[in-house]
């Protein structure tokens, strides 16, 4: 048997690029994943033949974007695109390869690989070609794909595919070059399971989601392991243990694992100590999220660290600690070093450590303040620049105070800044930190006011000789009198670049504001994870390099505040009977709203009790006793922003002492008494149960006049008997062993549902215990597998397109117990794009943990043609059997498929993408040039923007003619750069070096119309601005720059359309970008002294930085986007697939007499009010009047 799999997961070169168009997963390497469809897709969508010599014979080497190479020496030079894709961790693959199209050069040589070992120009090897294969004409290579075993990145496992989008004959000198290819992952078998986590770990959760686009979050907390932390400790840490003490029993009350183990145990060596961490990773119950090495690199408190060989450099790092599994790069564990030379610093260091986190400084608000220092007199103004960026960032969420200092003198300034309180320090600059150093930290005075430094410059993190900047940082004061940081993060060796230092920058503090990352330790694994996605090919080794030399000194799991710290209100019992077997926690703010995904924590003693869980949307939680024990127990709230509580409550012996024995209850449905059931001991759904409840008196009186009631919060139970009289009951003595609660279950419970019963028992003088029974349903548990297209059985291709009927199966999957017999489904969408000719759906029989398909009655659904190929809608379905199962299940799905001749699109937020290829669309643009520069006769104003290129920018801001909505926000200027871009609102930022969109790097809000390193001065460009009042839209052109890397022309502008007059569904005004002259010519060689490395970046950019829509990037292009050249134009436009249909006035998804109404009343009061002028113009002639309220009635009416 034989099982295929979407890939939807995509990795070029060591790691994940990926970006989403609508549910079209694809990264720059030239990979999609369809959905609903069982292949990847490659396209290739640019290459180059580039001459080259060898021994002064002239070939041809192929190049394409991200390519790498897997030749042999002497065999022909074909360049090679890489993926990865989440696959089941035992079973083992094959690839298939469809080759659907392809273009043929003639009489071409392409060159035989050389060597693979470094080569100087003094050094002229012998010319190296593989006689046999270029005097055959078989084709190279064999085989166009090629798989790896399955490999693991923390609990994922992932294969790695290879594909080869070329094919030579070398007789005939004939290249095949596959422009597009399906690739089919065959599972071929079962392999013995990888050694992995067997629980999901939440830590690395925004990681997982940054690069692999078919993750998904689980809903059930059982698929998640516990909060857990290894610290690595020096052999001679006995006298260190009453300091490490205080930071482990903080970890632990707070709901983590805390492991500690010293090198003694481990073995010294760098390779001992990560065999027990691996050891620890592959087989603990709670393996390892965080590993904290507690000490330096050497001294007399040591942890040893690696040496790199990628360069000549030899840096030191830790990273290779959390290289677990695989060869790759991607961490297993999230590091940290608490490094440290006495026991003075570690006791400064722990304590700075818990009281940041559990007691911060309040008497002043230094909470929403940062210092972004900025030094371009060596590294250039990219420095300033990517200062700026992570300024507007934490201004957008919500900083006030954010202090930049970009001129001299620099260390008074940094002092005074951090001496007034700063939640972060922010370095970017050069060696020797524009002359702040060691002394410099230890003279401040900022108190516990203590801020994450990020020195991220030449030898800062140089840890392992000598007191780095990073160490000095956490060291600094005494464990009374701190200063300094928290945590530090630096960088190893005088050899870093400005490029890759900027990338690992804005990845820091973007995790930390746009993702949401909580602790120091996973912010910087984003900030290493930013140079993947901004150079996927690894240029140089340097992604290697700089994931390597970037290290956090300080603990991996400080939990780092962005806010102003809030504060609990916490209500729970302070004293409970031993017995009792659970205890209800509420978790409230300071305002008394109810605060969500609290993590409360229960602790006594040695893990007598050690429960943790999130709060509900209610604040509430209930968590487990399992012990009759007595004493204080511990609770602990934290959440991210919040002063953690910390209280107690205590398990108490009482004189009376009544409750139900743990687990001692029996499950009663035999048909005898008052039961009804199949007589498995199992409450099945539409049972009536007879439950046995035993209680005990855990006390040393008797207890008088017990009365007992069973009560449920849930909706499942229906009591028949609810209540019991026991009477008397001895000291250590059981009652009511024979006295059943009677109830009905509802035909509609499901496997696992919690019937939520508790038992309240009560004797004669008031006294009353709580006992939480755990009775869980067995049942059937429907959930949506795959859905299967049915089309033409001859032309048809199994995917629902635009125009077509075709019928649908839909696999259902049965997770539960109970096999599920007749059930019926009515399928139904909110999308009017997709009419239901058949909802009605039968599926005989679906086992237990089996799937069907209502293969014998099938759904029929037709497909509008003006529905957009790609366009990702729900489908809805209510599903009932004779069993009594009762659910309705939401299920993704996907019409056609996009092809370049299609719009692009939509992002998160609703804007699409049209562009002048897209000619079956009417919102297509068109190539119409509106010349504004003066030189050539046009009406525009020169803006003051004077470039020279590379960190010689600018940028000036510019009021607009009307109110321009984007992203749903409305703005009245924006700020025009000479590099390209266009930025809502106002910025100082003069980004010239471009990255990927959205994400952190350049100012958001954006347009980048053509975002790169451009000039003015050496080609006489100039920028201009023109209100085109006639038409109702506003104008800028860059005409007649030139790019800083090749001195290629450039001439392009964007046009604003006033949303008042130009309609979109949102009120979003359109964007039309046109390009007159396009040479996307900067490609960089990532050389120490370039600082430019990526072609130009066009598309659009929310205020957060999360959402965009992005054209092309570094010259690669989504698959429905059109590759640029002169005389092209692209409508950015939230105008698409039917988002808000024309007519709906009201938008309740129905037209009808009242839209009709509500339109009348619009017209006769002269076009005033609030209305959507989108909806209302139904005729869609950009006017509004009585002409569209006949066109309604004529929808209505059905004409």
């Amino acid at each position: 048997m034989r099982y295929e799999f979407k890939i939807v997961v995509l990795l070029t070169s060591l790691l994940v690029v990926c970006f989403a168009e609508d549910e079209l997963k694809r990264i720059h390497s030239g990979f999609t994943a369809q959905v609903n469809d069982e292949k990847i897709t490659y396209a290739l969508t640019d290459y180059e033949l580039q001459d080259i010599t060898i021994n002064g014979q002239t070939f041809k080497k192929p190049i394409i974007p991200f390519g790498g190479l897997s030749a042999e020496e002497g065999d022909p030079v074909l360049p090679t695109v890489t993926t990865f894709y989440q696959v089941a961790p035992n079973k083992s693959y094959s690839i298939e390869v469809n080759i659907q199209s392809s273009e043929f050069v003639e009489n071409i040589d392409i060159a035989p690989h050389q060597t693979w070992d470094p080569v100087t120009d003094e050094i002229t090897l012998p010319f190296k070609r593989n006689i046999d294969l270029y005097t055959s004409d078989e084709p190279y290579p064999q085989k166009q794909a090629s798989i790896s075993q399955t490999i693991v990145f923390r609990d994922l496992p992932v294969v790695k595919v290879a594909f080869t989008p070329f094919r030579y004959h070398p007789l005939s000198r004939q290249l095949e070059i596959i422009t597009s290819a399906d690739i089919d992952l065959v599972e071929t078998g079962n392999i013995e399971p990888l050694q992995i986590p067997s629980r999901r770990s939440r830590v690395f959760e925004p990681l997982y989601e940054s690069i692999v686009v078919n993750y998904s979050r689980s809903t059930s907390d059982e698929d998640y392991q516990t909060p857990s932390i290894l610290y690595i400790l020096p052999s001679n840490s006995s006298n260190l243990m009453a300091n490490l003490d205080i930071l482990f029993e903080w970890r632990h009350k707070s709901g983590y694992v805390v492991n500690y183990v010293s090198t003694s145990t481990t073995g010294s060596s760098t390779s001992s100590i990560k065999n027990y961490i691996s050891n620890a990773y592959g087989s603990w119950t709670d393996p390892p999220e965080y590993v904290a090495l507690v000490g330096d690199a050497n001294g007399s408190y040591s942890i040893p660290t690696y040496f790199e060989n990628y360069s000549s450099y030899n840096g030191e790092g830790d990273h290779p600690y959390s290289q677990l599994v695989g060869g790759d790069i991607l961490p297993e564990v999230i590091l940290g070093r608490l490094s440290f030379s006495s026991t003075t610093e570690l006791a400064t260091i722990i304590n700075k450590t818990v009281q940041y986190e559990t007691n911060p400084y309040v008497s002043q608000n230094w909470f929403h303040s940062a210092s972004m220092v900025g030094d371009p007199s060596s590294s250039g103004i990219s420095t300033i620049i990517t200062c700026e960026n992570i300024k507007e960032m934490m201004e957008f969420h919500g900083y006030d105070d954010v202090r930049t200092i970009y001129n001299s003198p620099f260390p008074s300034q940094m002092v005074s800044d951090l001496n007034a309180g700063l939640t972060f320090f922010n370095y970017r600059g050069y060696w020797g930190v524009s002359g702040f150093g060691n002394g410099n930290i230890n003279s401040l005075s900022n108190g516990f006011k203590l801020p994450v430094a990020t020195v991220i410059t030449c030898g800062t993190g140089s840890f392992a000789s000598g007191t780095s900047i990073s160490e000095a940082f956490v060291r600094a004061g005494t464990p009374t009198q701190p200063k300094g940081a928290v945590a530090s993060v630096g960088t190893a060796t005088l050899g870093t670049h400005t490029m890759f230092n900027n990338v690992v920058d804005m990845g820091f503090y973007s995790g930390i504001f746009s993702d949401g990352m909580e602790t120091a330790g996973i912010a910087l694994a984003r900030g290493k994870l930013n140079l993947y996605l901004n150079y996927p090919n690894n240029p140089n080794n340097y992604v290697n390099i700089f994931t390597h030399w970037n290290n956090l000194i300080g603990d991996p799991a400080l939990r780092m505040w962005t806010d102003i710290p809030a504060t609990f209100t916490v209500s729970h019992e302070n004293a409970m009977a031993a017995g009792t077997n659970f205890i209800d926690v509420t978790v409230m703010d300071y305002f008394n709203m109810p605060v969500e995904e609290a993590y409360v924590t229960i602790l006594k003693g040695d893990d007598v009790i050690f429960e943790s869980a999130f709060s509900d949307a209610f604040g509430h939680i209930s968590l487990p006793i399992s012990t009759t024990s007595t004493g204080d127990v511990d609770i602990t709230v934290v959440k991210r922003n919040y002063i953690p509580y910390q209280g107690q409550f205590q398990i108490i012996d009482q004189a009376v002492n009544v409750n139900a024995i743990e687990g001692g209850y029996t499950i009663d449905d035999d048909s005898e008494g008052s039961s009804i059931g199949n007589a498995n001991g199992i409450v099945n759904g539409g049972e009536t149960i007879e439950l046995t409840i035993p209680v005990y008196n855990y006390g040393t009186d008797d207890a008088q006049g017990l009365y007992c009631k069973l009560t449920s919060d849930g909706d499942l139970v229906t009591f028949l008997t609810d209540s019991l009289y026991i009477g008397s009951l001895l000291s250590g003595m059981t009652a009511n062993i024979d006295q059943p609660f009677v109830f009905e279950v509802q035909a509609s419970a499901m496997e696992n549902d919690n019937l939520d019963l508790r038992l309240f028992v009560e004797d004669v003088n008031g006294t009353s215990w709580w006992s939480e029974i755990e009775v869980f349903s067995a049942g059937s548990l429907l959930e949506a597998n795959a859905v299967i297209v049915r089309d033409d059985p001859v032309y048809g291709d199994d995917i629902l397109d635009p125009g077509e009927t075709a019928e649908l199966e839909i696999e259902l999957l049965n997770n539960g117990s109970v096999i599920a017999t007749s059930v019926v489904g009515r399928l139904y969408s909110n999308f009017s794009g997709i009419e239901m000719l058949d909802d009605q759906g039968y599926w005989p029989v679906i086992l237990a943990d089996g799937m069907s398909t209502n293969n014998t009655d099938r759904f029929e659904v037709l497909a509008a043609e003006d529905v957009i190929p790609g366009t990702r809608v729900d489908l809805l379905i209510d599903l009932e059997s004779t069993t009594g199962l009762s659910t309705s299940l939401s299920i993704p799905f996907q019409i056609g498929i996009k092809d370049v001749n299609d719009p692009l699109g939509p992002d998160a937020y609703g804007y699409y993408a049209y562009d002048n290829g897209d000619i079956l669309y009417t919102n297509a643009p068109y190539f119409n040039w509106i010349e504004i520069d003066p030189l050539y006769n046009g009406p525009g104003t020169q803006l003051p923007l004077s470039d020279y290129g590379d960190n010689q920018d600018d940028v000036t801001t510019v009021s607009l003619p009307f109110t321009f909505k984007f992203y749903g926000i409305d703005y009245d200027q924006i700020s025009v750069s000479s590099n390209g871009w266009v930025s809502m609102g106002s910025t100082s930022m003069q980004s010239f070096r471009n990255y990927h969109i959205p994400g952190p790097g350049g100012p958001s809000p954006m347009i980048a119309v053509f975002w790169d390193d451009l000039m003015t001065t050496s080609s006489g460009g100039r920028v201009y601005k023109w209100y085109d009042e006639e038409n109702n839209q506003f104008i800028i052109e860059w005409s007649r720059l030139r790019t800083f890397d090749n001195n290629s022309l450039e001439t392009f502008q964007v046009i604003l359309r006033d949303a008042q007059h130009y309609f979109t569904p949102t009120g979003d005004g359109e964007i039309l970008i046109q390009f007159a002259d396009f040479n996307n010519t900067s490609t960089g060689n990532f050389g120490w002294g370039q600082v430019h490395g990526n072609y130009c970046t066009v598309g659009l950019e929310d205020h957060t930085e999360t959402v965009g829509l992005q054209y092309t990037f570094n010259n690669d292009y989504p698959v429905a986007a059109m590759p640029l050249q002169d005389s092209t134009a692209i409508l950015f436009t939230t105008r698409g697939s039917n988002i808000l249909q024309r007519g709906d006035i009201n938008q309740d998804g129905f037209l009808n007499i009242i839209d009709v109404l509500t339109l009348v009343d619009f017209i006769q009061a002269g076009n005033t009010g609030s209305l959507n002028p989108y909806l209302a113009d139904v005729n869609a002639d950009e006017i509004i009047n009585f002409l569209d309220m006949i066109s309604i009635v004529r929808e209505i009416m059905g004409f």
